[in-house]
């Protein structure tokens, strides 16, 4: 048992040693059963507990209801199990919060409550280190539903930056399994302009914007088959234009936050190339020549 739980279960015990023991046996237990590490015990006796009329609005009864999920959630093994008991620990949790006028347990819950949001977050990360996209956008929209419950001024912008720019480069590695799909190319394009919606210096969307534009516009060029029409041929070389001329200025904005960055002065150079300005696509190869050699690692 960690230090901080047996800290909160020494505050709980103290305050029900002198209230509890009089207000029913099922409350006083599932304490008991918490305590000796029977969570399934107590899990039965405190939801029993809560319903009752004498525990429904008891502050204690839900801070209690809360640990005992929270403990069964860190026990599970699958995502099946583990989302359903999570989310019964923090409407637990909140419950308390709204109870506890005079603040008694309001720290404890809000720890809780904060160390189980945050389990969200890296629930929702994990799923996109997976390209399981789907379970990624339920997660973390419970992240910020839980976020903004217990704090409607929570500032998530940086965790929406965060969470989008991979997003986004889920969509990148979706498109380029399968180029012919369309959709995840128009996804991916979504998640990082709405990035840059929320941090216009954000180096990574703007970069990776740019180059999903130009490998677009490249693969449409070497899609072109010897013997198709010239009309056709004219037609794809004019559209991969319109993604190099799309490409450009995510390129120089990138560029424009960290001049010295490698990849970008080549990513100027093709793009400006794709567009036949030589004169730039020469400037950006010069500009990358004079860089220092790299120090090897």
């Amino acid at each position: 048992m960690t230090m901080v739980r047996r800290i909160i279960i020494a505050v709980v015990a103290l305050a029900w040693v002198h209230g509890l023991a009089a207000q029913g046996d099922s409350l006083v237990t599932a304490l008991r059963k918490y305590q000796g590490g029977d969570l399934a015990g107590a899990r039965s006796l405190i939801d029993k507990a809560v319903t009752s009329p004498e525990h429904a609005e008891n502050a204690e009864a839900w801070l209690l209801r809360g640990f005992v999920y929270k403990d069964l959630f860190k026990s599970a093994t699958v995502p099946e199990d583990a989302d359903p008991l999570r989310d019964e620990a923090l409407l637990s949790l909140y419950t308390c919060i709204g109870l506890d006028a005079a603040g008694t347990y309001k720290e404890n819950a809000r720890q809780a409550y904060d160390f189980l949001t945050r389990s969200y977050f890296n629930d929702a990360a994990k799923a996109l280190n997976e390209l399981n996209e789907e379970r990624a956008l339920k997660v973390f929209a419970k992240y910020k539903d839980a976020s903004l419950k217990v704090d409607p001024a929570s500032d998530l912008r940086t965790r929406e930056v965060e969470f989008t720019n991979a997003l986004g480069t889920v969509y990148t590695k979706r498109f380029n399994q399968d180029r012919t799909n369309e959709d995840w190319f128009h996804k991916a394009v979504d998640a990082y302009k709405a990035v840059i919606a929320l941090d216009a210096e954000n180096y990574g969307a703007n970069y990776n914007l740019a180059t999903l534009f130009y490998n677009r516009g490249v693969y449409n060029i070497q899609r072109i088959d010897a013997d198709d029409e010239i009309p056709s041929i004219l037609q794809i070389q004019e559209a991969s234009r319109e993604y190099f001329q799309q490409a450009l200025p995510f390129m120089l904005k990138a560029h424009d936050m960290n001049p010295t960055r490698r990849e970008t002065l080549l990513g100027l150079e093709g793009i400006y190339y794709s567009l036949q300005d030589q004169e730039s696509s020469d400037k950006f190869r010069q500009l990358f020549e004079e860089l220092p050699p790299q120090e090897e690692r």
